[in-house]
């Protein structure tokens, strides 16, 4: 891999971990498309690092705030995640190698960002519940489910939030903060299965990181501000156009 090459994936990686259009499909597609070879497993984590940092700085100021009651809701929001991850690893990693299944999955992201759009209630308008513990479970059974390669986490739970009548303000916020233990717990399940065989490349590393950590911000920000302003819907032409081209193209 070449700066160049790290600094592309860094980029795709900041950009759609945050915005609701699937950072694994992408990787599962582009990499048939530009013919890249699997990315090193270290070089992945290293990535998904910079995307927590990058939540972690874009919401300090609630985490500094959060109290036993969302702490609750966010052990709730991350249990079914975890049952996915500790029992079903091997079927979850054989998806990352099934082509087909991202870009059809990438399309049904696309459904759940226009259903997300079409909910959203107006801004005028308040919502009608406060996060719950069955809306955190709910919330966290779509996280499991956006384990899948093309299947977005942070479209699929904003949508859960939203269809369980919560403000889109919270439903944004309490997507991201999931994100944490999501990330991190993903990050010891892939530590667990590294092999350190090979000298890392340090400046590859360094840029990799750094395009990730700052396209993640500017991803979050670009989030933050479309769910204020309902315009999920050119998130889902995009999801339908991606997915669609895939399998067009390469079946």
């Amino acid at each position: 891999m070449n700066l160049l090459q790290a600094i592309f994936l860094g980029i795709v990686q900041g950009i759609t971990e945050f915005l609701p259009i699937s950072s694994s499909g992408h990787l599962v597609i582009l990499q048939k498309f530009l013919a890249l070879k699997d990315v090193e497993l270290l070089f992945d984590i290293n990535l998904h690092l910079a995307t927590l940092l990058a939540v972690i700085i874009f919401f300090w100021k609630d985490l500094l705030k959060i109290n036993k009651k969302m702490i609750f809701y966010l052990v709730v929001g991350t249990l079914p995640a975890v049952l996915v991850g500790l029992f079903f690893k091997d079927a979850v990693e054989k998806s990352f190698h099934n082509f087909n299944l991202a870009a059809i999955t990438l399309m049904m992201t696309g459904v759940l960002n226009f259903i997300t759009d079409k909910k959203l209630e107006p801004k005028n308008k308040p919502a009608t519940r406060s996060l719950s513990t069955k809306s955190s479970f709910i919330i966290g059974i779509w996280q499991a489910i956006a384990i899948l390669p093309g299947i977005s986490r942070s479209g699929a739970t904003v949508f859960a939030g939203i269809t369980q009548k919560i403000s889109r303000e919270e439903a944004f916020k309490f997507s991201f903060l999931l994100s944490i233990p999501a990330i991190l717990g993903a990050t010891v399940l892939e530590l667990s299965d590294l092999e350190f065989t090979s000298p890392i490349n340090r400046p590859i590393y360094l840029v990799g990181f750094l395009s990730s950590f700052i396209f993640g911000l500017l991803s979050l920000k670009f989030f933050s501000y479309v769910i204020k302003k309902a315009k999920l819907e050119f998130f889902a032409y995009y999801c339908f156009i991606l997915g669609g081209m895939a399998l067009l193209l390469y079946n």
